[in-house]
């Protein structure tokens, strides 16, 4: 299930806000990568920088169903985009065991084994991003500039 408040739309005294309250079911994934893509475009960010978006939001929300929910298809998601000047910031909260990705073991470059991949793929194509573990879940935010 996907809800959806807030525009599409840019403009410095208005700024374009979207908001998707989800369930973590995968199911949901490629309509809520398309939507966030489409808020991107219309806040003027390139194709690619949109593609770019899509893919971290993709990322970022399996990995909160797979590690934070464990696999369940119930719980609550919500993701924001709103524009700022030149750029899109993203948040992506959810009510799972807060944890610190730092703590993580680092993926060295090269290296195949499947997994840690989506947290390379938000640091690389995100121009900001930050964790915050939350009393109750987490909380990840993120900005892309445009070029």
């Amino acid at each position: 299930m996907i809800q959806s408040t807030g525009h599409f739309g840019s403009g410095a005294a208005s700024p374009g806000r979207v908001e998707l309250k989800i369930d973590s079911d995968p199911a949901n994934l490629r309509q809520v990568r398309e939507r966030i893509e489409e808020f991107a475009l219309s806040a003027g960010l390139s194709r690619e920088d949109s593609d770019a978006i899509g893919l971290v939001v993709n990322e970022a929300l399996a990995n909160v169903i797979r590690h934070g929910y464990g696999g369940a298809t119930d719980r609550p998601i919500l993701v924001t985009a709103e524009t700022e000047p030149g750029a899109v910031r993203l948040t992506i909260r959810d009510w799972s065991t807060p944890f610190d990705p730092s703590r993580l073991p680092v993926k060295k470059k090269g290296e195949l084994k499947p997994g840690g991949l989506g947290l390379v793929c938000i640091k690389e194509l995100m121009d900001e991003v930050k964790f915050s573990p939350l009393s109750d879940g987490m909380q990840l935010t993120m900005v892309k500039r445009g070029k």
